[in-house]
């Protein structure tokens, strides 16, 4: 299994394998899953085809090299109705944790460049002039009882940084509440993102796309010290802030109200 084309093959065979797979009947399961173990071969996946493949893949191709048929629905199954395998960090990697999955390879269960932030704005507003967030974020599938959550302004252009520790809510699982002064950030357009930090393992996202229900998203301006600052929302539906070095006036309106959809 080491040519791009026999991977390619093998990838679009094994996407068959979801909500489709589930729909067959029994006769039409065992089939399709005698046509596929050929496919894979008794050696199984090459180090290559691993390495093209996420790991959802590479486990369906396990579970059909082995004669898993009741693990490989499951494995399906659950992925359909939305509830994954929850995984465990070891040695800053990450791997998916299958109990009812024996002697699977490391390499397959490692889904360490898969594992995103997932993340919920809850809240955005000013509080005097500093502007508060709200909101909650975890690195998926990691179950812990600790997370590091930061926010992040990053100027769009420039590239520079401003970082802002977030502390843990009470209210919330998972909640962080974090409050920033804007009059300490210069001038420039920062899109805000979220970092989240779990036994040693940092990942990192654009914050905003994802609001709970009611989150005000009209601009909110208000001037911070010498700063003029204005909170909005991107076309991508991402946080943002519009820092200028002087507050008030009419062109100064006009040029963040033409801004704010970018």
């Amino acid at each position: 299994m080491t040519s791009d084309c026999t991977i390619s093959v093998l990838h679009d065979v094994l996407r068959v394998y979801d909500h489709r797979y589930l729909s067959l009947d029994r006769v039409q399961r065992e089939r399709l899953v005698e046509g596929t173990r050929r496919v894979i071969g008794e050696e199984g996946l090459s180090e290559a085809a691993r390495a093209a493949m996420p790991a959802s893949v590479r486990l369906r191709a396990f579970c059909i090299q082995h004669g898993l048929r009741e693990e490989l629905e499951r494995l399906i199954r659950d992925e359909a109705e939305g509830s994954p395998a929850g995984a465990v960090v070891v040695g800053g990697r990450i791997y998916a944790m299958y109990p009812y999955l024996r002697g699977v390879p490391r390499q397959d269960a490692d889904i360490t460049t898969e594992v995103g932030v997932e993340h919920r704005l809850d809240a955005v507003g000013w509080q005097g002039r500093r502007l508060r967030i709200r909101g909650v974020a975890a690195l998926q599938r990691v179950e812990t009882h600790h997370t590091a959550v930061d926010l992040i302004l990053r100027e769009r252009t420039s590239g520079r940084e401003h970082g802002i520790t977030a502390e843990p809510r009470p209210d919330a699982a998972r909640g962080f509440e974090a409050v920033a002064d804007p009059a300490e950030v210069e001038p420039g357009r920062w899109d805000v993102h979220v970092a989240a930090t779990s036994l040693g393992v940092t990942r990192e996202a654009r914050f905003g796309s994802v609001r709970a229900e009611g989150v005000r998203t009209g601009p909110q301006r208000r001037a911070a010290g010498p700063k003029d600052v204005a909170v909005y929302f991107t076309k991508g539906g991402h946080l943002a802030l519009f820092v200028t070095g002087a507050p008030g006036g009419t062109s100064l309106r006009a040029r963040l109200l033409r801004r704010f959809g970018r």
